[in-house]
Order: structure tokens, then sequence, then C-alpha cells
């Protein structure tokens, strides 16, 4: 038997239930005068890059020593573009090595130079923290990382370091924010 596709559509809508209206209790009753709470805004930019760029502008806005003519947001656009290359985008090889790991980081040629960037300059903020050490040699296609605990006798240290591998290593330091304002306020300290 050959069916049209109308016929079919016709008979698949047929067999839809109508849509019930919402059935109120007695507690939920409308009353004179009540009124429903409008929801709330969304707050998110719909794109992580835009979104953070808009809260820099939101920051920038707010402070009224900003000096406009040094605002530079397509410097924080690139530095965002890194990131998102370098998280997404890169290939990572980790090893154990004694009191911690090297890491190899890779990517093609369009990757390649964001690792560069982005791993050299975040290397010193590791080492700054207490207790570790970071190292960064470069590689074809991009850098190796190497962070070892400064005390390779201590087993809690150095399972943190392994544990949160290559992108958790990337997040310490609890700058980017701040960072992400000096990049917009044309203080950059990655070159781009």
């Amino acid at each position: 038997m050959r069916y049209s596709l109308p016929l079919i559509a016709l008979s698949l809508l047929a067999s839809v239930q109508p849509v019930q209206a919402q059935q109120h209790s007695p507690a939920m009753q409308h009353r004179p005068g009540m009124r429903h709470e409008p929801a709330p805004p969304p707050t998110q930019g719909g794109q992580a890059a835009f979104a953070a760029i808009a809260e820099v502008v939101a920051i920038l806005e707010a402070d009224s020593s900003t000096d406009w003519s040094k605002v530079d947001l397509e410097a924080l656009r690139r530095h965002l573009m890194d990131m998102d290359a370098l998280t997404l985008r890169s290939r990572v090889r980790q090893t154990a090595v004694p009191g911690g790991l090297q890491i190899n980081i890779t990517g093609d040629s369009g990757v390649a130079g964001s690792i560069r960037r982005m791993v050299a300059a975040h290397a010193p903020v590791l080492t700054a923290l207490d207790g570790w050490s970071a190292s960064v040699t470069e590689i074809p296609g991009g850098m190796r990382l190497t962070v070892v605990a400064s005390d390779t006798a201590d087993a809690r240290r150095i399972a943190r370091i392994r544990g949160l591998g290559f992108i958790g290593l990337m997040t310490q330091g609890a700058h980017h924010a701040e960072h992400h304002v000096m990049i917009a306020r044309g203080a950059a300290p990655h070159v781009h």
C-alpha cells in the first residue's frame, strides 16, 4: 500500500492529543491584585568568550578612571581565542616524572602559537605557587611543560600536580579574571 506524505502527516496530527489547560488547585487560585513575578533576565552572553568580554566591558564602564584611549578589547578577544585553542584544540601527552609531571602540549600550526603563548606565560604563575616549580621548553608543534614539587618527597603535593594534569594546572593561580581586565586596559602582558 502506498501513502502520500500529506496523508501521513494528517494522520499523525489527528493522533496528537490536545494540550490541556493547566489545572489550579484551590490554593493556586488567582485573586484580585495578585501578580506573577517576572522571570529573572538571562545572565549569560550566549557564548563564553562573548560573555567574558561583556563582563570586562561592564567593569571598565563602571570605573570612572578607565582610560578609554588605552582600552584594547581586540587584544582580549585574541587572548580568549588562544585560551580556546589551548583548551579545546591542543593534543596533550602527560608523563609522570620524579616529583611531578611532564606534559607535551602540541597542535597544528594554527594552534601551536596559542600553546606557546599561553603555556610560556603560565609557567611563572605555577612557579610562584607555594611548593611548585615549573619549566617550559619549546618542542615541535608546541611546548613541553614540566611541573614538580619543590619537595620531591611530598607525596600529597606530587599527587595533586598529577591529578590536576595539564588543564587543571593551567587554571591554577586564580588570576584569569583580573588578567583579562588588565589586557582590556591595554596592559597586556602576553604578546599576540
